[in-house]
């Protein structure tokens, strides 16, 4: 056996893989390292190394939503072995195949909602397919944490125990108009207060998922409500949700990507029909849900995002106002999308999130300065005010100052929430000298790196240790359980930029989240979850509340279709 090694470039850095080949047959195709988004890439390079056993070539398609990573892992590859005398022939053309199928309930995207959606009306005796546009599952929900509210669910009540009983629906609802300064939509919100305790109890039944208090209680929330997963990742939510629903006789179609609408004789929608890479298909349905997801990447493509970094996935391009648009559809405040803070600008205008980590950080004393070396918000306040408070500096960018013991849990998180170890390791080598900034020394050499006034870094933290040591924060009133001195001569600064992924307008829904049309009617057979209907969480959602809104809205969408 012969082994090749291979460099390919993914969307965030070099891809090493290994290529065995035993006499003239391509054996295995490993990765030995990668920088790429872990819940994506799993998926993505499963079925990228089943085609090129199968067909013994590396002459085969890339794969939908990451084409240009599998494209460069194919290219490279077949490229290594032409230079050391091994060519594999392209496998022979696929002709273009069309498809026909029925269906009593026809679901549109693999993210929270499409699945909860699917799942719920598989559970109540319907046949359903659920298609997606990529070749991997789970729209954007694979790029979050699995945090979500379990308000009025059993889970809750065995996670919690009587401390659930301080929580209701009233109470959420009430949090969600107070955090949007009530932007929200009521009827929306009470949908979603009312119907995320079923939704959790259902897809955690349904699935076998074990939810957990979630390891962070974020301070928007007024009582504690929110779970998630052991591995606090929706890779898990996804892939467990996906394989119960196929067990249990649900249909998944993969790289079918919606182009058109199909209708009946009277001009009622009939169903949807797909375009692929080898294929055309058509699926005659009773319901349609459409759980495509919003349009976040449109918005950064077109460079509406006002300077602030993206990180959701490049896919969210909010197909469905194209091949929808004959059928006008209500639509409300698409302006609207969700900034968070915490982002970390992997490369130019894309970033990626340490939420988990950063809160972390905050938790243990970590401060956030600016450039001049000043703090800029109470660290352990809500993340709007961060989030503000950075959109106002210069660059648009404020630094995570912290200490070895700090940086050693922050760093578990890191790499526990989609970053490896040679990226991280990537970026500290990096000293500084280009995006993202991580830097270690001592506090004079982190703020000359990172381009900070070191007069201003100095005084800064003398006048906290001075906060710490009379336990009390004299500048932004931090609580005095998360002020801690800096311990040891070693510090790092993160930078922190503002980013968003999530849209929050969308289409209109009524209260069985049917699909209005301009004149404010439901639109026969036309149904919707998750991020395509804004509203709900209005102009500025709590944290764990998207994936909320995904999950109840989901929740009721497939029960609606199962009743009528």
């Amino acid at each position: 056996m012969s082994k090749y090694t291979v460099k390919a470039h993914g969307h965030n850095g070099e891809i090493d893989l290994t290529v065995d080949v035993q006499n003239e047959k391509i054996q295995d195709v490993t990765i030995d390292k990668h920088s790429e988004t872990p819940a994506i890439f799993k998926q993505v390079f499963n079925q990228l190394r089943e085609d090129i056993l199968t067909e013994q070539s590396f002459k085969v398609d890339a794969i939908s939503g990451a084409s240009d990573m599998t494209k460069s892992i194919l290219d490279s590859a077949d490229k290594t072995l032409k230079e050391n005398g091994i060519d594999f022939p392209a496998p022979a053309p696929k002709p273009k195949e069309e498809k026909t199928f029925t269906t009593d309930v026809l679901v549109v995207g693999s993210g929270g909602a499409g699945l909860v959606a699917a799942s719920r009306a598989l559970s109540l005796g319907k046949k359903v397919i659920l298609v997606e546009k990529n070749g991997y599952l789970g729209g954007a929900t694979i790029l979050n944490g699995s945090n979500v509210v379990g308000t009025g669910s059993q889970v809750s009540a065995k996670i919690f125990g009587d401390a659930a009983k301080a929580d209701s629906a009233e109470r959420l609802a009430a949090d969600i108009a107070h955090e949007s300064k009530n932007t929200n939509y009521p009827e929306l919100s009470q949908l979603l207060a009312d119907n995320i305790g079923q939704a959790i109890d259902f897809i955690s039944d349904f699935a076998d998922l074990n939810y957990q208090k979630a390891q962070t209680q974020t301070p928007e929330h007024s009582v504690e409500r929110q779970i998630e997963l052991p591995t606090s990742s929706s890779y898990e939510f996804i892939t467990k949700v996906a394989k119960a629903f196929q067990a249990k006789g649900g249909t998944i179609l993969t790289d079918c990507r919606v182009e058109g609408l199909l209708k009946h004789s009277d001009g009622t929608l009939a169903g949807l029909w797909c375009g692929g890479k080898h294929s055309e298909t058509k699926i005659y349905a009773d319901k349609i849900i459409l759980a495509a997801g919003g349009y976040g990447a449109k918005v950064y493509n077109e460079g509406r995002g006002n300077g602030i970094n993206y990180y959701g996935p490049l896919t969210s391009t909010g197909d469905s106002y194209t091949y929808a648009k004959e059928l006008k559809l209500k639509t409300h405040d698409l302006d609207w999308y969700k900034v968070y803070p915490h982002g970390l600008e992997v490369e130019p205008g894309i970033a990626k999130l340490t939420t988990y980590a950063s809160k972390l950080a905050t938790d243990m004393g970590s401060i956030y300065v600016n450039q001049a070396g000043k703090r800029i918000v109470n660290e352990s306040d809500v993340y709007t005010k961060l989030r503000d408070q950075v959109l106002k500096q210069d660059g648009q960018v404020a630094y995570l100052l912290m200490d070895q013991r700090t940086w050693d849990e922050f760093y578990k998180l890191l790499v526990l929430h989609d970053f490896s170890e040679a990226e991280i390791a990537k970026y500290l080598a990096n000293d500084g000298k280009k995006r993202p900034v991580l830097v270690k020394g001592s506090l004079q050499e982190v703020a000359q790196k990172a381009g900070i006034d070191v007069a201003g870094l100095e005084k800064t933290v003398a006048d906290y240790e001075g906060y710490v040591a009379n336990n009390k924060d004299e500048e932004f009133g931090r609580a005095p359980e998360f002020l801690h001195s800096f311990e040891g001569d070693t510090y790092y600064l993160i930078e922190q930029r503002d980013r968003f992924a999530t849209t929050l307008g969308g289409y209109m829904a009524n209260q069985d989240m049917q699909l209005l049309d301009e004149s404010d009617q439901p639109v026969a057979n036309l149904y919707a979850a998750g991020e395509i209907v804004g509203g709900a969480n209005g102009h500025d959602s709590m944290p764990s509340m998207m994936n909320s809104w995904s999950f109840a809205s989901g929740f009721v969408a497939g029960t609606k279709v199962s009743q009528v």
